[in-house]
C-alpha cells in the first residue's frame, strides 16, 4: 500500500474522529483530521446519516484509496453499543458505497500497532501517532488522534499481509 491516502475512522455516534494519512514507502505523512459532532437531541436516522455523509465528503475530497474503521469498546453497556455499532455501520457503508475497500481493526489491535501494548492508554497512542506524523493534540482529541492510529495501523497490517504473502 505505498503512496495511498488512507481514511481512519474512530466512529461514534455523538463524535466520529476522523483522519487521513498518506502512506509512503517509509512513512507516513499527515493530511488532515478532523470531527464530526451529532447532536443528541436529534433523531437517531438523521445523526448517522450526517455521520454517513460527511465521511464520503472527506473520501472524495481527498480521493482516498483505503479507509479502516475502530470495532470500538463496547465496556459500557447494551444501548452504548449499539449506539456505537450503528455509528461504525455508518462509516463502513459511506466508504463501501463508494468503492473503497474497508478494514475493521479493534481498539487493541491498533494500540499494539502503534505502541507496541495492546493495553496502552488513548494518551501513550496519541503522544505516538503525534511523534509519526510531527503533531500534537491538544486535549479532547482523542478521537482524532485514535482515527489516524486507526489509519497507520490498517497500513502496518497490509504490509505485514503483503510480506507473508510475498514469502510463501
Amino acid at each position: 500500500m505505498p503512496d495511498s491516502l488512507v481514511l481512519g475512522v474512530d466512529p461514534g455516534l455523538g463524535t466520529t474522529g476522523w483522519g487521513v494519512v498518506r502512506a509512503e514507502s517509509r512513512r507516513f505523512v499527515y493530511v488532515d483530521s478532523g470531527f464530526i459532532r451529532t447532536n443528541s437531541a436529534t433523531p437517531e436516522g438523521e445523526r448517522l446519516t450526517e455521520i454517513y455523509n460527511q465521511l464520503q465528503q472527506v473520501a472524495q475530497k481527498y480521493q482516498v484509496e483505503a479507509c479502516a474503521v475502530e470495532s470500538g469498546f463496547v465496556g459500557r453497556g447494551p444501548q452504548a453499543a449499539l449506539k456505537l455499532g450503528q455509528a461504525r455501520a455508518a462509516a463502513v457503508l459511506a466508504a463501501e458505497s463508494l468503492n473503497i475497500p474497508v478494514t475493521v481493526l479493534a481498539p487493541r489491535e491498533v494500540k499494539m500497532a502503534i505502541t507496541g501494548r495492546g493495553g496502552a492508554s488513548k494518551g501513550q497512542v496519541a503522544y505516538l501517532v503525534g511523534k509519526m506524523l510531527s503533531l500534537a493534540f491538544d486535549e479532547g482529541e482523542e478521537d482524532v488522534s485514535d482515527a489516524l492510529a486507526v489509519a497507520i495501523s490498517s497500513v502496518m497490517r497490509q504490509r505485514v499481509q503483503e510480506r507473508k504473502a510475498a514469502v510463501r
